[in-house]
C-alpha cells in the first residue's frame, strides 16, 4: 500500500478547505463574535477556549461540507452540465482528491471536532453534536433535507444559531445581545442564502430538490432577498435601545444594509448568471456580512452621548 506523505496530506486537506470559504465564514465568524459577545456578560472564557471553540466548530464544519461534497457528486456534475460550475470545481467532484481520502478527512475532522469540544464544556459538545447529526441528515438518504421544501434552508439557518451559541456558551451563557445574533442569523440565512440556490434552480428542478428558488421561484427569491436587507436594517432601528446597543449600532447597521442594497441592485438584471451570483455573494456581500456582525461589539461600547 502506498502511503502519501504527511505534507501532501496537510495539503490536499487544506485544498478542500479552500473549495468551502462558507464554514468561515457562516459558522466560524458568527461563533467567534458571539464569544466576544457573551463575555461581556461570563468574562471567565480564555484565550485557550476562543481558540479551542474556532478549532472544533471550523473543523466540524468542513467534515459536514466534505460528506455533502461526497453524496452530492453526480447532482454537481449536472449542475455543471447545466451551466454552474462551482461545485464541479471543487477537489474531490474534480479528482483531484479520491473519495477514500475524503472520508478520512470527513472521519478526522468530526472525531478531531468532538473531542475540542469536549475539552471546552458539555454545552457546546452537546450543540456541536447535534449541529453534525443535522448535518449529516442533510445530504444523507433516505431522509435527504436538501431535498425538502423549506427544510433544505431551515437546516443551515439552524447551523448557523448553533454556532452562535457554541460561542455564547464557549464564554459562559446567553445574553441579551446574543438573542439578536440569533435573529440577525435567521434572517440572513433564510432570507439572503436562498440566493445561492439560484445558481443550481436547473438541476435542482431535475434532480427533486425543492429549494426556495424552484418552489417559489427566482424573481420571488430575489425579492425575499431584498427585503430581507430592509427588515434587518428596520428592525435593528426599532428595537437596538431595548436590547441594551448605544446609539452608534442602528446607525452602522443602516450604513452597512445601505451598502449591500447597493451592491445588489445589478442582481435584478443579472440573477441568472452563476458567474454573476458567485463574485456578488462571496466578494461584494461576503464582506458586508462579516461588517455586520461586528456592529453588535460596537453597540456595547459605552458612548459619552
Amino acid at each position: 500500500m502506498k502511503y502519501m506523505p504527511l505534507k501532501d496530506v496537510v495539503a490536499s486537506y487544506l485544498q478542500c478547505a479552500r473549495s468551502r470559504p462558507v464554514v468561515i465564514f457562516v459558522y466560524t465568524w458568527p461563533a467567534f463574535i458571539s464569544f466576544l459577545i457573551a463575555s461581556r456578560s461570563y468574562p471567565q472564557g480564555t484565550f485557550l477556549d476562543v481558540f479551542k471553540l474556532i478549532i472544533s466548530v471550523s473543523l466540524m464544519g468542513f467534515g459536514v461540507y466534505f460528506f455533502n461534497d461526497l453524496r452530492d457528486i453526480n447532482d454537481d456534475l449536472k449542475n455543471f452540465e447545466l451551466g454552474n460550475p462551482a461545485p464541479a470545481s471543487r477537489p474531490f467532484t474534480s479528482g483531484k482528491i479520491s473519495g477514500e481520502m475524503l472520508k478520512k478527512f470527513i472521519l478526522f475532522s468530526a472525531i478531531t471536532s468532538l473531542l475540542v469540544a469536549y475539552s471546552i464544556n458539555l454545552n457546546v459538545f452537546y450543540l456541536l453534536f447535534v449541529y453534525m447529526i443535522i448535518g449529516v441528515l442533510y445530504s444523507a438518504e433516505p431522509v435527504r433535507l436538501k431535498k425538502r421544501y423549506l427544510l433544505k434552508q431551515s437546516t443551515i439557518t439552524v447551523g448557523c444559531m448553533l454556532a452562535v451559541l457554541m460561542g455564547a456558551y464557549t464564554a459562559g451563557g446567553i445574553n441579551t445581545p446574543i438573542l439578536y445574533m440569533l435573529v440577525l442569523h435567521f434572517l440572513i440565512c433564510m432570507g439572503l442564502n436562498p440566493l445561492l440556490d439560484i445558481r443550481d434552480i436547473r438541476g435542482d428542478r431535475i434532480m427533486g430538490v425543492k429549494s426556495i428558488p424552484v418552489v417559489w421561484g427566482p424573481e420571488m427569491t430575489v425579492r425575499l432577498y431584498f427585503a430581507s436587507i430592509i427588515i434587518i436594517g428596520g428592525a435593528t432601528l426599532v428595537g437596538y435601545s431595548r436590547m441594551g446597543f448605544n446609539t452608534a449600532m442602528p446607525l452602522l447597521v443602516l450604513m452597512i444594509m445601505g451598502a449591500w442594497l447597493y451592491v445588489s441592485l445589478p442582481l435584478l438584471k443579472r440573477w441568472d448568471d452563476p458567474k454573476f451570483l458567485n463574485i456578488l455573494i462571496f466578494k461584494r456581500t461576503f464582506p458586508l456580512y462579516l461588517a455586520l456582525q461586528l456592529v453588535p461589539l460596537i453597540g456595547l461600547v459605552n458612548l459619552p452621548f
